[in-house]
């Protein structure tokens, strides 16, 4: 669609008439209401009761009024405020207050928010909010007088007719998986509308079949982006049974598919890996997703469409990024990080990637989606992945390569190789991770192969290369032996030895984004050297002591 064609489709909206078409349907009851299976945060229902709203990592105060014309030019904020997805913090909160003032703030979104909103009222955003507003509609509805009822139910009927005629217009991807489920739940509740629930779960098969891979995977290829998805899935399933409904062997086996991979992008502390852009999770809300999902079977180690491996061994995880960026739009949030690798020790984290620019500052995002972010092989301060100025990594970004050995003793042992570099500077990255049976030796090698660089003329050598190893804000790393090693500790009496060959080390500053709308300041181990016409051959290992 063009912007002239939205721009008056939107106008459009705005008219009395579309208003007046959208009015003359009259419901005096839902024939059904889901149920939302996840918990909330008391803390949080208490923020906003205060006027505390804190949406996409950004706070805005509105005490003792209604929050609807707060930051009117930060979509992120407004579609999160407007999705109502926080209406399940004050029902978690129980009690009359809660309910109240939960109440209070839907009746004012009725009464300020009436007017079709092209960003309010994106599908996106109001699919969410008919989820929200269903999913809590027998805590919004318990003991309320006629007229708030009556405001609900036409505000209901209204956003849905409208969602009705707009969520083909929902941009590919999360928003456009919001909408779907926005309409299948309105469906669901509104008097005679089965087929509408028959067209939508149809639609909803085939955006997922888009929007997922094989092995379980999520496009965006983001941990946190895959177990958000995985909820709303459950939630669907649930509300199908609930409603008197077959489960379509399509979700169940989707479902199925993601549980084994989300298990096996889990850290010993039972959250998430930092993957193009996803965040750690709690590892209750992580728990609760996997118990809930209701699918027995082991952590995915190997999977090859999603680009993820997973090596463990006694106390040590180690997760690697072995995928390239996404192609096109999918890639416009991912990360240059190809090859990195992130280290957990028991339930204390060693090694990771700095983590999300999401929900932070555009140098933020810029700087978190670098390789230089990343536990992984820089060249000449570029990334591996040259990110466009659409902010994608172009239609057809370099692959990465990964083969996967197991021998009878139980060690394990990966080797990668990309030709990210190659263009630019005529190196191949090649890349071997180890991990032995013990969990208490893992060792690395990453290698330069100039052997067959696309120029003829190309300066092979003398490029700055640099190995970078981003530590856990709580690691304690100091140089030992005239700085030949690093010491680090974890926390009591349990330290590991970092030594290298083939490049210098030295200690950096670094930060960690793992936790959304939280900055912590860190370290990161450093390997420096240039690269030569012959190739390069970096040697490390972390050694338990």
């Amino acid at each position: 669609m063009n912007d002239g064609w939205r721009r008056l489709k939107s106008a459009g909206y705005r008219t009395r008439l579309y208003r007046f078409a959208l009015e003359r349907r009259q419901i005096d009851q839902l024939e059904f209401l889901p149920h939302d299976p996840w918990p909330g945060d008391p803390k949080v229902a208490d923020a906003l009761f205060r006027g505390q709203y804190r949406f996409a990592g950004r706070e805005a105060s509105a005490p003792n009024q209604p929050p609807w014309r707060l930051r009117p030019d930060d979509y992120e904020w407004l579609a999160e405020l407007h999705g109502f997805d926080w209406l399940r913090h004050f029902a978690e909160s129980g009690g009359e207050t809660a309910l109240a003032h939960a109440r209070r703030l839907v009746r004012s979104w009725i009464d300020l928010c009436r007017d079709i909103d092209p960003t309010t009222w994106s599908p996106g955003v109001l699919g969410q909010r008919l989820t929200a507003w269903l999913g809590h509609g027998r805590f919004l509805l318990l003991g309320a007088d006629k007229e708030f009822v009556d405001a609900f139910l036409g505000s209901l009927a209204v956003q849905w007719l409208h969602l009705q005629r707009t969520v083909g217009d929902a941009p590919f991807g999360v928003q456009q998986l919001s909408a779907l489920l926005g309409f299948v739940y309105g469906a669901m509740a509104l008097p005679g509308e089965d087929a509408a629930v028959t067209r939508g779960l149809r639609q909803i098969e085939q955006s997922l079949t888009n929007q997922t891979m094989l092995d379980g995977g999520y496009n965006s290829r983001a941990p946190s982006d895959l177990m958000a998805v995985l909820r709303r899935l459950i939630a669907l399933r649930g509300a199908v049974i609930d409603s008197g409904r077959p489960v379509p062997e399509w979700l169940q086996t989707v479902i199925g598919r993601m549980v084994p991979l989300l298990q096996g992008l889990r850290h010993g502390d039972g959250g998430l890996a930092l993957f193009n852009g996803g965040f750690e999770e709690s590892s209750d809300s992580v728990g609760t997703t996997l118990v809930r999902a209701g699918v027995k079977g082991k952590a995915l180690l190997n999977a090859t469409q999603s680009g993820f491996q997973r090596m463990t061994a006694g106390g040590a995880v180690l997760l690697t990024d072995t995928g390239a960026p996404p192609a096109g739009e999918w890639g416009r949030y991912a990360h240059a990080g190809g090859g990195g690798f992130e280290l957990s020790i028991g339930k204390r984290r060693l090694i990771v990637n700095c983590g999300s620019g999401r929900q932070r500052s555009a140098e933020w995002r810029e700087a978190a989606r670098a390789t230089a972010a990343h536990s992984t092989l820089q060249i000449e301060n570029a990334n591996a992945w040259p990110i466009m100025a659409s902010g994608n990594f172009g239609p057809d970004p370099s692959r990465l390569h990964c083969r996967r050995h197991e021998d009878e003793f139980g060690n394990t042992w990966l080797e990668l190789h990309h030709d990210g570099y190659r263009q630019r500077f005529g190196l191949t990255h090649r890349r071997r991770l180890y991990l032995d049976a013990s969990g208490e030796d893992i060792r690395g090698e990453d290698r330069l192969d100039a052997s067959s660089p696309p120029d003829a003329d190309m300066d092979i050598a003398g490029r700055s290369v640099v190995v970078r190893f981003h530590l856990h804000p709580d690691v304690q790393a100091s140089a030992v032996q005239g700085g030949s090693a690093v010491l680090l500790r974890l926390g009591g009496a349990q330290g590991w030895r970092f030594r290298a060959s083939g490049a210098e080390i030295s200690m950096e500053e670094s930060v960690y984004l793992g936790r959304s709308g939280r900055i912590r300041r860190s370290q990161q181990i450093v390997l420096s050297t240039t690269s030569r016409r012959d190739g390069n051959a970096i040697k490390w290992a972390f050694r338990q002591i």
